[in-house]
């Protein structure tokens, strides 16, 4: 509760300081509504200069509203309110005059539009009424200090709302998070009985001695308890739905124009799918320590506390669909659930990222579960099965870390490194990012070596052999060089087509700027150290080592590689360079793959890296390249294409030639 009331006060306080959109549908009337805004504006510095200040400074000045308010020109009416309703402005304001008189025989018509279930546009509104009122009243004051009033001295502006919230808008706010609690309220039933209902029927241990793999055992139990959870989300829509259609809703969203189609119900339905496999997944893990029926309840009821904090949070009016709140679990659903349900203005990479981190998340708990169902210590639970399960002195040596502990790994990193690398952003006016690039610098060794090392110290994996610290053969080495020197022309000709298709989004452009001038700043040591060896170095370990080593033995070689290379690409956050950067990662794996070392995979993607940063921190040593350049998107030249393509096949083609497995046994370690 303490928490909610923090983050209330934070949301109010953040949405105070942001710049508020009105639109109008023509010049004439922005010039209308600029005057007003100056004249008001004007009027409140005059009131803040003639205020005394107060002896502990608690009050501050009112700010005035030009600095407050943007105008944009709608279409038309129409328009100005499609963009209400998807948020893309706050309110909009309809002259009945195209000039504003001051008569003391006319009214000036003025229509405040906006959406009162939005908390935005409601505050916008809020700040154009007072503002009218406070000109009618300063107008009064002015017109009655003379004679002869006639009768609508007084009343210079007749305002009138028009409230374009509508039923959906209503249903937004609440409907998501009762459908994610549904979702989860059917999955813990099908879960303990599963577990703790066969522990009490004693046939878990028939089932366990089965001759089938623990993952086969586990992946069926959960895939009946996901299937239970769905079913329930589904039920819950479909009954939303008949409400509306069969109540009589269905005739008033036709007259707002809104309403909740079957497409968006079954959108909805289709998203819940990876939260219902990660609900599930947690669970089943967590009902698999109890022995009883009734102790299976107990653990399952501060999981259903902790689903609340962060769904309860995105619940709240002022929180968006942006920044932590994309890759926060539950509490990312809710936001997409209603967004979807308002019809929000949602692009493609926040519903990406959304569903990717999901997906991530349910991948690592399916892991999880199966790892902490096959272990000894919970099939034949005791009072200290849950601490048998983190002692260090019933863990075996292992050569290699499981699945579940190379999916937890990066499934608990990935919100960690997009809350820090969003925390260091600079703001938007910046000119560079030098303290982003030192504090990745220092924080990439942290979270991507040292931590991995660590919790491969306490449950006494090799990590020799994790880290594929192997001295790699002359071929394999001379592939690495090949594949990191030429890498940069197909990924340059991925961005080309992509663009092409696709167009290049301004953020990208304006980060690619940013970059260009921050790396242009610093000295080139420096720039080399923190975005080509660091990055090589920490990121190889991380994805090449620890993530493909954990995945290698249950998914196979290009299962392994095929989910490495994802995840490589997502922890980029940008959508748009997803396809190149899986390609990368990709091709990195393959390498490491192929010659059972990670020094390869580093050295590629050192050369790789160094390039990009010689390009944008020293453009005039690449000259002879041509005008073909990341910023202008265009084809390189033939010569290069081919000599380029040409180079990195025949890096692909050495490293095919895999090095024998006796071989490789045999190569002396890495001294660490």
């Amino acid at each position: 509760m303490v928490g909610s009331i923090q983050a209330v006060s934070m949301q109010v306080e953040g949405m105070v300081k942001e710049v508020v959109v009105v639109g109008v549908t023509s010049e004439a009337h922005r010039r209308n509504l600029t005057r007003l805004i100056h004249d008001d504006s004007e009027w409140t510095r005059k009131e803040n200069e003639a205020k005394p200040p107060e002896p502990d400074g608690s009050e501050e000045p009112d700010v005035p509203l030009d600095e407050m308010i943007r105008i944009l020109v709608c279409d038309s009416v129409d328009n100005m309110d499609e963009r209400i309703s998807t948020r893309q402005i706050h309110a909009g304001v309809v002259f009945a005059l195209d000039g504003l008189v001051n008569s003391p025989t006319m009214q000036n018509g003025i229509n405040i539009r906006a959406d009162y279930e939005e908390v935005r546009s409601e505050r916008a509104a809020y700040l154009l009424i007072n503002m009218i009122e406070r000109l009618s009243s300063r107008t009064v004051e002015r017109r009655k200090a003379q004679r002869n009033l006639p009768e609508l001295f007084d009343k210079p502006f007749a305002i009138s709302q028009t409230n374009l919230a509508a039923p959906p808008s209503i249903l937004g706010q609440v409907l998501p998070l009762v459908l994610i609690l549904m979702t989860i309220t059917g999955a813990i039933y099908p879960a303990i009985d599963l577990t703790a209902g066969e522990r009490e029927r004693g046939t878990l241990e028939s089932l366990m001695v089965c001759p089938v793999p623990v993952i086969d055992l586990i992946v069926g139990k959960f895939l009946v308890v996901t299937t239970v959870a769905i079913m329930g989300a589904a039920l819950n829509l479909a009954s939303v739905s008949a409400t509306v259609y069969f109540g009589g809703f269905d005739k008033v969203l036709a007259n707002t124009g809104g309403g909740i189609s079957i497409g968006t119900m079954l959108l909805i339905l289709l998203c819940l799918v990876p939260f219902a496999v990660l609900m599930s997944a947690i669970m089943i893990a967590v009902c698999s320590y109890a022995r009883t029926f009734k102790e299976a309840q107990n653990y399952v009821t501060p999981v259903i506390l902790a689903v609340l904090i962060p769904g309860g949070i995105a619940a709240l009016p002022a929180t968006k669909s942006e920044g932590l709140m994309l890759v926060m679990p539950v509490g990312n659903m809710v936001l997409l659930a209603r967004d979807l349900l308002l019809g929000a203005d949602m692009s493609g990479w926040q519903v990406a990222t959304v569903l990717l981190s999901t997906t991530l998340y349910a991948a690592a708990a399916v892991a999880v579960a199966a790892g902490i169902f096959g272990k000894e210590s919970v099939v034949f639970a005791d009072a200290g099965s849950l601490r048998g399960t983190f002692s260090r002195a019933l863990i075996k040596p292992a050569r290699v870390p499981s699945v579940s502990m190379a999916l937890l790994l990066v499934a608990l990193l990935f919100p960690t490194w997009f809350f820090l690398q969003s925390s260091m952003s600079p703001e938007a006016e910046a000119e560079t990012a030098t303290e982003v690039l030192y504090g990745t610098g220092v924080l990439m060794p942290l979270l991507f070596v040292l931590l991995p090392i660590a919790i491969l110290a306490y449950w006494k994996t090799d990590v020799r052999e994790t880290f594929r610290l192997r001295a790699p053969s002359a071929g394999q080495l001379l592939a690495g060089l090949l594949i990191g020197v030429s890498a940069w022309v197909p990924a340059h000709e991925l961005n080309v087509l992509q663009q092409m298709v696709l167009g290049v989004p301004e953020a990208l452009v304006a980060n690619a700027e940013m970059v260009t001038r921050t790396l242009a700043s610093l000295p080139l040591i420096h720039a080399l150290l923190l975005t080509a060896l660091v990055p090589a170095v920490c990121e190889e370990f991380l994805f090449r080592g620890f993530l493909l080593s954990g995945l290698g033995p249950a998914a196979g070689k290009w299962g392994t590689i095929f989910v490495t290379a994802i995840i490589f690409g997502v922890f980029h956050f940008f959508i748009f360079k997803l396809p190149v950067t899986f390609a990368l990662g990709a091709v990195l794996a393959y390498l490491c793959w192929q010659s059972r070392s990670i020094v390869p995979s580093i050295l590629a993607h050192l050369l790789h890296n160094s390039l990009g940063t010689l390009s944008a921190a020293r453009p005039e040593w690449f000259q002879w390249i041509g005008d073909a350049s990341d910023e202008d998107w265009s084809h390189l030249p033939v010569h290069i294409l081919v000599i380029g393509c040409v180079v990195f096949v025949a890096g692909l083609l050495i490293a095919s030639r895999a090095s024998d497995p006796t071989v490789a046994a045999s190569q002396p370690a890495i001294a660490s």
